[in-house]
């Protein structure tokens, strides 16, 4: 009954081990930013526009899958329209992924847009991020400026294909896009690797506890047969004893 516990605790120990590693979770790289430290920005400089779209290129520090992206906004009509594409020839082109998202309605906050499809972004590859404004967000939504230097101003147009830059020496708009890696949730290969070394030791556990339990056996078997050959029958010592499981 005792060996069956030590089977079943080294069992578990290593289901559990297993486990831990199935749950690490993701780490989140920067693939671009240019907010400043503590994720801050000019809380008293924005831009909005009448016209139907504004957006700002960028170009990637880094490549991964698209986690999500921050940029603070101001909007009392919601929800928010907005659109990464990849861009062609100075204008945006291909759209990545859109959102539909809820900013705040007081400044100072910044909006969180998750990735659902998580789509690639290569490194040094430059990018668009677009808001489509709709009647009641024209001149209205306020999207704030970067405190790191990074000028561009902002593009705005009634159509993505004929977008002009606006202000190009003045600071583009705050945001922050973050990458979902795998380096930190071991690949399929490493699991597999894991799992076969964690089962090497099991095995390894249980036949040292097999091995012990035979021995201890062995060895009240001989204790038993020595009494008996030197006629000492009254020996109490069982000729049996704990039988390996």
């Amino acid at each position: 009954m005792q060996l069956r516990s030590s089977y079943t605790g080294i069992l578990l120990k290593a289901l559990l081990i297993l486990g831990w590693v199935a749950v690490i979770p993701s780490r989140a790289d920067s693939i671009y930013n240019n907010l400043g430290p503590g994720d801050t920005w000019i809380i008293n400089r924005e831009w909005d526009t009448n016209f139907d779209f504004m957006a700002t290129p960028f170009v990637t520090t880094a490549a991964g899958n698209l986690g999500g992206i921050l940029t603070p906004l101001f909007n009392l009509n919601n929800p928010v329209s907005l659109g990464l594409y990849t861009d062609s020839g100075g204008k945006p082109d291909s759209l990545l992924e859109d959102w539909n998202v809820t900013a705040p309605g007081f400044p100072g906050v910044l909006t969180t847009i998750p990735s659902v499809q998580n789509p690639f972004l290569s490194a040094n590859t430059e990018y668009w991020l677009v808001i489509s404004l709709t009647s009641a967000q024209k001149n209205n939504l306020a999207w704030y400026q970067n405190n790191q230097g990074v000028t561009g101003g902002i593009w705005a147009g009634t159509a993505l294909g004929s977008l002009i830059e606006l202000e190009p020496d003045s600071p583009s708009p705050a945001i922050q896009l973050n990458s979902i890696t795998s380096s930190a949730v071991p690949e399929p290969e490493s699991r597999i690797v894991i799992a076969a070394c964690l089962a090497l030791v099991v095995i390894a556990r249980l036949k040292r506890c097999h091995y012990g339990s035979n021995l201890a056996a062995t060895t009240l078997r001989r204790r038993y047969l020595k009494y008996s050959t030197s006629g000492r029958m009254e020996c109490s010592v069982s000729a049996q004893g704990p039988q390996a499981i």
